[in-house]
């Protein structure tokens, strides 16, 4: 089942790549729980459902005119997959570029996504995923 898990967040991957909210539902938990490291400043937001995964993406188009996720690297960690890559973006009012290494941290049950996090360095999600390297 891993490379299952694995599959599927790449899903979810391509779908936030191409704003296609229906194929992000079909793997996104009905109740999924989304928490961003960063979308517009505003820390420690958690989005909830399908719908809040809609709000997450208007959130993000909404504080920045680019934002892309350019995923490097996944591990299957049994029922998480871990994600490392770069996060691009330029922000809508303050103008500010951000071109830096992230992670994600997708939590998987029963072939649908429960929870989704980022974190705003690679170490974190390392750290939140219980490894060093």
């Amino acid at each position: 089942m891993s490379q299952e898990n694995v599959d599927l967040v790449k899903s979810f991957f391509k779908a936030f790549a191409d704003r296609d909210l229906n194929a992000a539902a079909r793997v996104l938990h009905p109740e999924i729980e989304i928490r961003p490291a960063i979308v517009g400043g505003v820390e420690g937001v958690v989005y909830r459902g399908v719908d809040g995964n809609r709000q997450f993406w208007a959130d993000i188009d909404a504080a920045w005119t680019e934002f892309r996720i350019e995923p490097e690297e996944f591990r299957d960690l049994g029922g998480q997959v871990l994600v490392l890559g770069r996060a691009f973006a330029h922000g809508r009012e303050s103008g500010i570029a951000l071109d830096e290494a992230a992670g994600w941290l997708a939590v998987v049950r029963e072939g649908q996504i429960v929870r989704f996090r980022s974190f705003s360095s690679q170490r974190d999600a390392l750290e939140a995923a219980g490894l060093r390297e």
